[in-house]
């Protein structure tokens, strides 16, 4: 599974199957799109756009695709939520959620036991408890 950090350069990949459409657990994007109107309109000026995004590609696949991520609710918006917009480092467009190759570095693999232990804590954490602990109720 991965994660993408841009919803353009997110739908180029999957149409140009460099990525498979079900290996993208959601995409951290810098939009802020209300709607499916609003997404349409956000991909058709994509299409234009020279800088890597999805010039020269078929709209008609690329819609198809965001229309998918958003109705599968894998597009997360931080600016909807009132937070500031995220910073990666240039050209960070995807990131494995787990190591597809297993280590032979037992340090690594402890760290890697030792975070999917947390994550498990925090999943089974229920929705109420977060709220408070991120100060939002």
């Amino acid at each position: 599974m991965k994660i993408c950090f841009s919803l353009g350069r997110c739908v180029r990949d999957i149409v140009r199957n460099d990525v498979g459409i079900d290996d993208v657990a959601f995409i951290i994007a810098a939009t802020c799109i209300t709607d499916k109107e609003h997404l349409n309109g956000v991909i058709k000026n994509y299409m234009f756009r020279g800088d890597d995004y999805l010039y020269g590609l078929d709209e008609e696949k690329c819609q198809e695709v965001a229309l998918e991520l958003w109705e599968s609710n894998r597009i997360l918006q931080p600016r909807r939520e009132g937070m500031a917009r995220h910073r990666q480092p240039e050209n960070a467009v995807w990131v494995d959620m787990y190591p597809t190759v297993v280590s032979k570095n037992e340090a690594v693999n402890n760290a890697w036991n030792s975070y999917r232990i947390m994550i498990h804590m925090i999943e089974n954490v229920e929705t109420d408890a977060l709220e408070i602990f991120k100060g939002t109720i």
